[in-house]
């Protein structure tokens, strides 16, 4: 008997609320407060004064009058409940289960006083009255039952003192009458509970899942703020360790092409060279780190203009014939006749340069081929560039892989000789960038074939500025360079660095460590040029004191020599229009600015 009980309450009440999160609980709260308003409680006030006069009227007792007091009295008291529940300063977490059980026994009293109603308004017992009864009160369990729909308890509360008082009173009428009215209110009152159970437990459901997508996507935003807090702060230690590794290297190469220029014996003059080709390999290391930092940075914009294709093969034979020899490999280029795309010239160089270095670093025999044809008919007016390899090739699994950055199939040790494994992050920046998209085929063991489309071109090309000249022979004259500049740079072995080149040059060179320093100089000397860092000490940047020179003294040309690589400092110094190299500088390009 026991645990037919605990059946039974456990259909009337549901999971237990403990098992429900507290959000879920407080809502249904709110669900029940809002549909049992203070004034909605007093709305069957003027339904039942009415039929208690009527009752009145007909048997000439005071029954049906009492019952009408008692209903008005039951209403008066939850509204006088429900009012101090308002007054009240909101309902705390802990207070939420003593609220559901008050207004759970305010909504059993209301239940109980229409199951009074079929033994005091009709006390003679007759049938059509006893009907005009059971029709109040079935009216009054279906719009209860769907009022407090939001707890089972409170339904049960409403429906089964109503629905009890009805079917005894119908069961004592007696005859067949009254025992089909009992047996009709019966199976109403239990098809109500169970259609108003339902609801409930839809309503507990569908709050259950959508509080926990709620939860899934506060977990998921704060793992998102985790992931970009980590970008940012990768993105800092990237800009952080580039500066202060292009600070020195800055210097060492202005050193060595200093070095270049003397008169050295044949022995100097090899290790010179040498040390200047590892200057140059860091150097590229740190510059392919910046592209990245200024793609992230939006400091890129492209320039679309008609490229032919055979101009990027021959600077792409140039640029990697040398390579592809050292290592016993055939370079390969191959165009159909005068082809022509839409592109930026040098961006989309650079897109295929890095797939050329890519394929050439991974394959050790063989060779490496690059062709341009016509896409299919499936993509019109498009050219395929197809860089084709006999290398290591590279798993299914990693084909997404490789686009990240650092990542590098086949390199687990880290061998410096393979490059940071960056180019290809910059080739999926620069595809983005372009909207050329760059599709992979590969099988391990047989060699790799990465495809990149980009729209055909059928106008004619402009010739392409003389940019294949190798770098000596563009080294400014004495002419063109200004005859006295000014360097200023915190940095001690960058600024005299930078004075021992452009002396070598003829140029007359201050230097200063600070801006004050600079100011002092330029109120003293005549100067044609200044150089400045970015970083220097005080407020200011180097960048805010050129922008204010440039608005007060026209004349003086302005550079920005700098090792940021900081994306929202790439997009402040683009933003300036301030002419900017960045650290490490090649001697030649130092020249080629200060010229301009």
């Amino acid at each position: 008997m026991p645990s037919s009980l605990a059946a039974v309450r456990h259909l009337l009440a549901g999971p237990p609320a403990s098992t429900l999160p507290l959000a879920v609980q407080r809502v249904q709260v709110h669900l029940l407060l809002q549909k049992t308003d203070p004034f909605r409680l007093l709305s069957p006030v003027p339904f039942a004064i009415p039929l208690a006069v009527v009752f009145h009227q007909t048997w000439n007792s005071f029954a049906p009058l009492a019952w009408a007091l008692l209903f008005v009295l039951a209403c008066g008291w939850c509204f006088v409940r429900r009012m101090k529940l308002d007054r009240d300063e909101g309902i705390r977490d802990a207070d939420i289960p003593a609220v559901l059980r008050r207004r759970t026994e305010d909504i059993f009293l209301l239940g109980a006083m229409w199951g009074l109603a079929p033994w005091m308004l009709d006390p003679h017992g007759d049938v059509a009255y006893l009907t005009l009864n059971a029709l109040f009160v079935v009216g009054a369990v279906s719009i209860g039952s769907m009022i407090v729909t939001t707890h089972r308890q409170a339904i049960a509360a409403f429906s089964i003192p109503a629905g009890i008082g009805m079917v005894s009173a119908c069961a004592s009428f007696g005859g067949p009458v009254g025992w089909l009215i009992a047996s009709c209110g019966a199976l109403f009152v239990v098809v109500t509970l169970g259609w108003a159970f339902q609801q409930a437990d839809l309503l507990q459901e569908s709050l259950v899942v959508r509080f926990e997508k709620e939860d899934l996507a506060r977990r998921l935003a704060h793992q998102v703020e985790l992931f970009e807090a980590a970008n940012r702060e990768k993105t800092r230690f990237f800009a952080a360790a580039s500066h202060d590794l292009r600070q020195p290297l800055h210097a060492i190469s202005l050193f060595i092409s200093s070095l270049e220029r003397a008169r050295l014996a044949d022995g100097e003059a090899q290790t010179v060279g040498q040390l200047s080709n590892s200057v140059q390999a860091l150097a590229h290391s740190l510059d392919a780190m910046l592209d990245v930092s200024r793609l992230d940075a939006g400091a890129v914009q492209p320039a679309f203009e008609v490229v032919p294709v055979h101009e990027l093969f021959v600077s792409l034979q140039n640029t990697f014939e040398g390579r592809a020899q050292e290592k016993g490999l055939h370079l390969r280029m191959r165009a159909p006749g005068p082809l022509a795309v839409l592109s930026d010239r040098l961006l989309l160089e650079r897109l295929l340069a890095n797939l050329v270095d890519n394929a050439i670093k991974y394959t050790a025999s063989g060779g490496v081929l690059v062709a341009a044809r016509v896409a299919p008919s499936t993509h019109p007016m498009q050219v395929c560039f197809e860089i084709l390899d006999t290398g290591i090739g590279i798993p299914p699994d990693q084909h997404a892989r490789i686009f990240d950055e650092f990542y590098q199939v086949g390199n687990a040790q880290r061998d410096r000789r393979m490059g940071l494994g960056i180019g290809l992050s910059i080739v999926r920046r620069l595809s983005e960038l372009l909207v050329h998209p760059v599709t992979l085929a590969s099988r391990p063991g047989r060699g790799t074939r990465f495809t990149v489309r980009v729209p055909q071109s059928t106008a004619p090309a402009l010739q392409a500025p003389d940019a294949a000249r190798p770098e000596a022979a563009r080294e400014p004259s004495a002419d063109k360079l200004p005859k006295h500049v000014l360097v200023i740079d915190d940095e001690v072995d960058s600024r005299q660095a930078m004075a021992t080149w452009l002396a070598s040059h003829g140029c007359a060179v201050s230097t200063a460590g600070s801006l004050p320093q600079a100011e002092d100089i330029l109120r003293h000397e005549t100067v044609q040029a200044v150089i400045a860092d970015f970083r220097l000490p005080g407020e200011r940047s180097g960048l805010d004191f050129l922008v204010a020179l440039r608005s007060q003294s026209p004349q003086i040309r302005t550079l920005l020599v700098t090792g940021e690589t900081a994306p929202q400092r790439i997009t402040a110094i683009r933003a300036s229009g301030v002419p900017c190299l960045y650290k490490p500088v090649r001697a030649p390009q130092l020249l080629d600015a200060l010229a301009e």
